[in-house]
């Protein structure tokens, strides 16, 4: 396994299965200490691709490596906001990122790229290059309801996002156009990310009425959806 890559599998389940497998986390897993009252957050990204619009394509016509930016804030708060850079081979998943203030990702929005030029940090360089070199601009805002589950051992981290939503026309997590339904109410992703390996106890749980791996990305149904 490459240092650093997480595993990542992903399945499409109904409010049913979702209700038992909760149930069962619950009993040997640690709810996200960041969740409110509910278990459960909301997670909005904005989504970066060049002029060639390379990270739909590549999804869509299977290249083991691919990558994306993204800017994601939760609860649409900014009182933490972080660039990240997700790299994918195969079924390996890495991700790295920075955090930024508002003023920074201000900037961004507006296209003063003089703010990237001064943050001496491995991400903000690639993006800059790609802003520069390959017209990377927003392109579109996932917004979700995410619940999520740890598990210690094996770095496990298992999500399930509902409620997702898509931007139409301005792409600005702070001043949103109209999000419009992307998905039915009846699906919900499930995404299992791990490190090494899956213990077993997990592996069943999840197993449990969730029917086959699929190549889920909010991503690309976002991007599709108008």
């Amino acid at each position: 396994m490459k240092k650093n890559y997480r595993y990542e599998k992903k399945y499409m389940i109904n409010p049913q299965q979702k209700r038992v497998i909760t149930s069962r986390l619950e009993k040997f897993c640690q709810v996200d200490p960041n969740a409110g009252e509910d278990n459960s957050y909301r997670v909005s990204s904005l989504y970066f691709d060049d002029y060639m619009n390379s990270g739909v394509e590549d999804k869509l016509i299977g290249n083991l490596k691919r990558k994306k930016f993204r800017i994601r804030v939760y609860n649409h708060s900014d009182d933490f906001i972080k660039l990240e850079r997700k790299t994918k081979h195969e079924n390996l998943c890495l991700k790295d990122s920075v955090r930024i203030t508002r003023e920074q990702y201000d900037a961004v929005m507006n296209g003063h790229l003089e703010v990237m030029k001064a943050m001496d940090h491995a991400v903000w360089r690639d993006f800059y290059a790609l802003y520069r070199n390959r017209r990377l601009r927003p392109r579109v805002i996932v917004d979700y309801t995410r619940q999520c589950f740890i598990f210690p051992q094996g770095n496990v981290r298992v999500t399930m996002d509902s409620n997702l939503h898509s931007s139409v026309g301005k792409c600005d997590l702070f001043s949103q156009g109209v999000l419009i339904p992307v998905l039915d109410k009846e699906q919900i992703v499930l995404e299992v990310k791990y490190t090494g390996f899956l213990p077993s106890v997990i592996r069943d749980m999840i197993q449990h009425g969730s029917g086959h791996m699929e190549a889920v990305s909010k991503y690309t149904y976002c991007r599709s959806s108008f």
